[in-house]
């Protein structure tokens, strides 16, 4: 059964979906990742923020395994992304208004066995989650440097009189009563001021 009309014509030629959604849309990704891809409710989102956003979503669904999924839609990128992540995967894609009664949605759930439904909160988490696990393989537990450790060496190159080199330990780096980036990067990137002006 089809709720709301007729079924679409399905093109048998897999070729087609890769060559005419997910290479352009790899191609404008890599080349342009920083181009507006939304306008949502006046914030502006790139190409490489929507691909922030997928990617967890693609890694959710390839854990439940599953074939096809209700997707509730507001108008955040997250809705969004979690289209193009079931395109990405392979999995049918069910779009749902939001505040859909209940009794509608029971109803759509079992005409289209659908065991889940992703909502902007749940894939916010997803998202959530993926900045957790890089902070925790930031910081493993595990670290144990000295003072005297060596950490950079920096080339001074001393206006065409030969080149000097500058050794940077752990110890160099001084406590910060409120921590910014500014500091640790004026210290290993002084020959660079325009890099260290963008922290």
């Amino acid at each position: 059964m089809f709720i709301g009309g007729a079924q679409r014509p399905f093109k048998q030629n897999k070729i087609m979906f890769y060559q005419n959604v997910i290479e352009p849309y790899i191609r404008q990704t890599e080349q342009n990742p920083d181009q507006t891809v939304a306008r949502i409710d006046g914030q502006v989102y790139s190409y490489a923020q929507l691909a922030q956003r997928i990617a967890p979503i693609m890694n959710e669904l390839d854990a439940m395994s599953i074939t096809r999924t209700g997707i509730v839609m507001k108008q955040d990128l997250t809705s969004c992304a979690a289209l193009m992540a079931c395109l990405f995967s392979g999995v049918v894609a069910v779009p749902l208004p939001d505040a859909l009664p209940e009794k509608q949605l029971t109803t759509i759930r079992q005409e289209l066995e659908l065991s889940q439904i992703l909502t902007v909160e749940r894939m916010h988490y997803y998202y959530r989650m993926t900045f957790e696990d890089a902070l925790c393989r930031i910081d493993n537990g595990l670290y144990h440097i000295d003072d005297e450790q060596l950490v950079s060496i920096l080339c001074h190159f001393n206006n065409g009189n030969g080149i000097t080199f500058e050794h940077i330990y752990a110890k160099s780096f001084p406590r910060q009563k409120r921590f910014s980036l500014t500091t640790v990067f004026q210290l290993l990137l002084p020959e660079f001021p325009a890099i260290c002006s963008i922290f």
